[in-house]
């Protein structure tokens, strides 16, 4: 069985079409997922560059704390810094004395630029045995550390 609905008067019919639903679907969930992926991304590279800011910040042995320092001096009488370097510049800096730990911190909490690094380095009995300037890429000193160290 058929049947017919006649047209409006004074409107032409636009030929009728099946919805496409399965597929408008489909598209929302790639929309979503690309949404989602995005998103994600986003919030990894928003950490990474929190991350990247946090860490060097929070390594920081000021200039004059450095110029206080005094080899014999136990590590557990130290106030340094929570955190290290996580990238020393080991080929810039002197040889460390045999069988020593040593720890780098940045001079400046300066990013996107060369800092001047110190490298505190102890003996098995946790002693500081060598304090030493790594100077910043290019090779020179800043003039916040020779203004302490006079």
């Amino acid at each position: 069985m058929r049947a017919h609905v006649p047209e409006r008067a004074g409107r032409p019919s636009a030929p009728s079409r099946a919805p496409s639903a399965p597929f408008t679907r489909a598209r929302r969930r790639v929309a979503t997922a690309l949404g989602a992926a995005a998103g994600a991304g986003v919030a990894l590279v928003a950490a990474a560059a929190g991350w990247y800011a946090y860490t060097p910040t929070h390594a920081v042995l000021e200039p004059a704390a450095y110029a206080a320092l005094r080899t014999g001096t136990p590590l557990t009488s130290l106030a340094l810094p929570d955190r290290q370097i996580q990238d020393p510049p080991s080929d810039r800096a002197p040889a460390p004395p045999e069988g020593a730990d040593c720890r780098y911190y940045r001079a400046s909490g300066e990013l996107f630029v060369s800092v001047d690094q110190y490298r505190l380095c102890f003996d098995d009995e946790g002693r500081l045995v060598a304090k030493d300037v790594v100077p910043r890429a290019g090779g020179r000193r800043s003039a916040i550390h020779e203004e302490f160290t006079r």
